[in-house]
């Protein structure tokens, strides 16, 4: 978590001694956030879990790793986070293949 983030977040869990937060008190904690940073894409607890997962798989963490952390039952169904980017896969291949010739 970027300190930027973090900043937000303690000042939101410093006041507030309700744990856990419903789903809704959570998009709305998640977009006060992101306004208060001035995005301008929207941003929801939905995408800000799929970016962490995809970003956790581009860096090489094991698909059952983050099955579990997300808390995942089948496999398959954490497997629709390796949507990598052409460009991804080029830089993947890239790096495999000259290691092995």
């Amino acid at each position: 978590m970027s300190p930027r983030v973090q900043a937000l977040l303690e000042h939101y869990f410093a006041i507030n001694d309700k744990w856990p937060v419903g789903s809704r008190q959570v998009q709305k904690i998640v977009k006060e956030i992101a306004n208060r940073a001035k995005l301008t894409k929207p941003v929801s607890p939905h995408i800000l879990r799929h970016t962490f997962a995809t970003i956790a798989l581009q860096r090489n963490i094991l698909l059952a790793t983050v099955q579990k952390i997300l808390g995942h039952d089948r496999l398959a169904t954490t497997a629709i986070y390796l949507n990598f980017t052409d460009e991804h896969v080029v830089e993947e291949f890239s790096k495999r293949w000259s290691k092995d010739s």
